[in-house]
C-alpha cells in the first residue's frame, strides 16, 4: 500500500509536484521529503491550546508552509526564493476562495453576503485562544476590525521562522481583492510588516446587478 504523505490533508497538498517542477526530479524530491519528515515530527508535537479550531490551522496550514520553509533553506535555497516560493503555493490553495470572490464582485448583495459571513468567521474560525480582535466598525457600509495578535505570528516566531508570516498575510490579499468593485478590501500593515497589528477594512462598493 502506498504510504500517504503528511502533507495529503493540508493546504499545501499539491507541495511535491510544486517542488519537482520548481527544482527537477532529484532536488525537488529530496527537498519534499526533508519536508515530509519535519512536518512528520511537528505534527506529533502540537499544541492546540485546548480548541479544534486552532488545532486546524496549525496542522493545515501553519506547520506545512514552516516545513517546506524550512526543508527548503536546509536545501540551500535562499530565504527570499523559499518565502516568495511558499507564499506563491499558499496562495495557490486560495484559488477558490478568490474564484468565489469574483463571482461576487457586480453583485448588489455582495457586501451584505460578506458581513454575514466575516461576522461567522471570526466567531468559529478566529477564535480568541489564538488572536486577538478588536472590532472598529461594523455597519451597512464598512467592517472594519484590527488582529493585534496572532497564531500564525506566534507559532512561526516560536520556530524562529517570523518572515515567513508575511506570505500567509498576502493570502488575504489574493482572496478578497477579487470582491472589488463590489465589496473593496483595504489594507495598511500586519503584524509581520510592523509587529502592531493586521488591519482589516471591508468596505461597501459599486455594484451593477
Amino acid at each position: 500500500m502506498k504510504r500517504s504523505s503528511p502533507f495529503a490533508k493540508t493546504r499545501l497538498s499539491d507541495l511535491s509536484k510544486s517542488l519537482t517542477m520548481a527544482y527537477g526530479n532529484d532536488k525537488g524530491g529530496t527537498i519534499f521529503a526533508a519536508a515530509e519528515r519535519i512536518l512528520t515530527v511537528e505534527l506529533a508535537g502540537v499544541n492546540d491550546r485546548g480548541n479544534k479550531m486552532i488545532g486546524k490551522h496549525i496542522r493545515s496550514n501553519i506547520l506545512p508552509g514552516y516545513a517546506c520553509y524550512r526543508a527548503m533553506l536546509d536545501g540551500g535555497i535562499s530565504s527570499s526564493e523559499t518565502v516568495e516560493f511558499v507564499k506563491t503555493e499558499l496562495c495557490r490553495s486560495t484559488e477558490r476562495m478568490a474564484r468565489l470572490c469574483k463571482l461576487l464582485n457586480s453583485k448588489k448583495y455582495a457586501y451584505g453576503l460578506v458581513r454575514f459571513l466575516i461576522n461567522v468567521f471570526l466567531n468559529y474560525g478566529y477564535p480568541n485562544q489564538g488572536w486577538t480582535m478588536v472590532m472598529l466598525e461594523n455597519n451597512k457600509e464598512r467592517i472594519r476590525f484590527d488582529m493585534t495578535s496572532c497564531l500564525y505570528c506566534e507559532e512561526l516566531q516560536k520556530r524562529d521562522a517570523f518572515e515567513l508570516c508575511s506570505a500567509y498575510c498576502y493570502t488575504d490579499v489574493a482572496s478578497y481583492t477579487p470582491l472589488a468593485p463590489a465589496v473593496r478590501f483595504l489594507r495598511e500593515g500586519t503584524l509581520a510588516q510592523t509587529g502592531v497589528k493586521c488591519d482589516f477594512c471591508f468596505e461597501k462598493g459599486t455594484a451593477t446587478k
